[in-house]
């Protein structure tokens, strides 16, 4: 059963049928025709009505797609609630919508329920109709808003009452709304001893499939890296110059621990991590990300592995966006001891936290091979500037 029915003022009506037939029956026996007639005429609507509201909506649908929708802090959206009805029409009802308050609706129509939203929007469908309803909304703030109920309420068509049909299947439509971002400059770290994609001048290592010109040759040169056209046309050899390229690669990781609770500046954490995430992915530069909130399977913390491009920066900030103060997180020593034996670290390592002391062994082990940077504390507005803290003389 797709609807739970409920019946509001059901048991009036019956009354009101059971009046009706007794004067029927008394305008009969009185041989009253024409008052006999009105207390038919209003007996067959009062009837029609019970039989109506015991099959409207039976055969209502609602076109139950899993979708998410994502979008910036500020961003609008729509919900769209498609229905599909093949049954009898229905009139003047109210579809009642409840959802998590990550967004909000435009329209003022709506009241807050804790962590929910309830708003109502008027519905009337025909019979073998398909009827989209949108609702315009904006995201409030980070976080994952879900469909929570659905309640259409029909009114009776003559008379007080009504039947109240409430969704049952769960309701898979979402809304995600993405932490707020900044612009960042010069966080490029590159590694000149590692080979790679990157460009990087200084590099040691040469992309030989992308040429980008000639210059004179030299006795130290590689023959076959002559390019013999180029040296027929000045008439003295050349040899082809080639990209110079080097590892640049990031781990992001994120410390929200604070002794036994989550700290108190997670969204502003979450928003710095979230403006190195769109600065890795604008930039091409592979990444990955951890925060030591408790997980299930293989990795017992948070762990996206490297990667680069829209899919992951699309999984980095669902990360991100789903982040609660209620996770439960594990000691942040025991996240890094975890990393040192299972991943392959990366040329530089970002680090988000609020106490360095715990870390001060593993960064200097890592600084003889890897960049290492600590961001303790922000500046927001424009560029976001951190203090690198230098931790190999702790």
């Amino acid at each position: 059963m797709i609807w739970q029915r409920d019946y509001y003022g059901a048991t009036k009506t019956n009354w009101v049928l059971t009046i009706i037939l007794l004067c029927l029956t008394m305008s009969i026996i009185l041989v009253q025709y024409v008052a006999a007639g009105v207390f038919c005429f209003f007996g067959v609507i009062t009837f029609m009505q019970m039989l109506y509201f015991k099959q409207v909506g039976q055969k209502l649908t609602l076109l139950n797609n899993k979708k998410r929708s994502r979008m910036l802090k500020g961003g609008q959206s729509n919900w769209e609630l498609t229905f599909e009805n093949k049954g009898l029409p229905i009139w003047n009802g109210q579809l009642r919508i409840y959802f998590q308050d990550a967004v909000k609706p435009l329209v003022n129509l709506h009241v807050g329920h804790s962590q929910l939203i309830e708003i109502v929007v008027p519905l009337t469908i025909g019979r073998n109709e398909v009827l989209t309803v949108k609702i315009p909304i904006e995201g409030q703030k980070r976080g994952l808003s879900r469909l929570k109920q659905l309640e259409l309420t029909v009114p009776h068509l003559f008379g007080e009452g009504s039947v109240a049909l409430v969704h049952k299947p769960l309701l898979l439509m979402e809304q995600m709304v993405y932490p707020r971002m900044y612009p960042l400059k010069n966080v490029r770290k590159a590694s000149p001893l590692k080979p790679g994609d990157s460009e990087y001048k200084h590099s040691l290592f040469q992309d030989l499939f992308s040429p980008v010109g000639t210059r004179d040759y030299e006795p130290a040169d590689q023959f076959h890296h002559i390019h013999w056209k180029a040296s027929a046309r000045m008439q003295k050899l050349q040899t082809k110059v080639f990209t110079q390229v080097a590892n640049e690669s990031a781990l992001l990781v994120l410390n929200v621990e604070n002794r036994y609770s989550i700290i108190a500046d997670l969204e502003e954490r979450i928003e710095e991590i979230a403006s190195f995430v769109d600065y890795f992915y604008r930039e091409g530069i592979p990444f990955a990300l951890t925060v030591n909130v408790r997980s299930f399977g293989v990795t017992p913390y948070l762990y996206l592995p490297i990667g680069d491009g829209q899919k992951q920066r699309q999984k980095a900030m669902e990360l991100l966006s789903i982040l609660s103060k209620n996770d439960n997180t594990i000691p942040f020593n025991r996240m890094l001891s975890h990393l040192v034996m299972h991943e392959n670290l990366p040329v530089s390592v970002v680090i988000f936290t609020h106490d360095v002391n715990e870390m001060a062994s593993y960064v200097a082990k890592w600084s003889n091979n890897i960049h290492v940077n600590i961001r303790l504390n922000q500046n927001l507005g424009g560029e976001i500037g951190w203090k690198n803290q230098p931790l190999q003389g702790r």
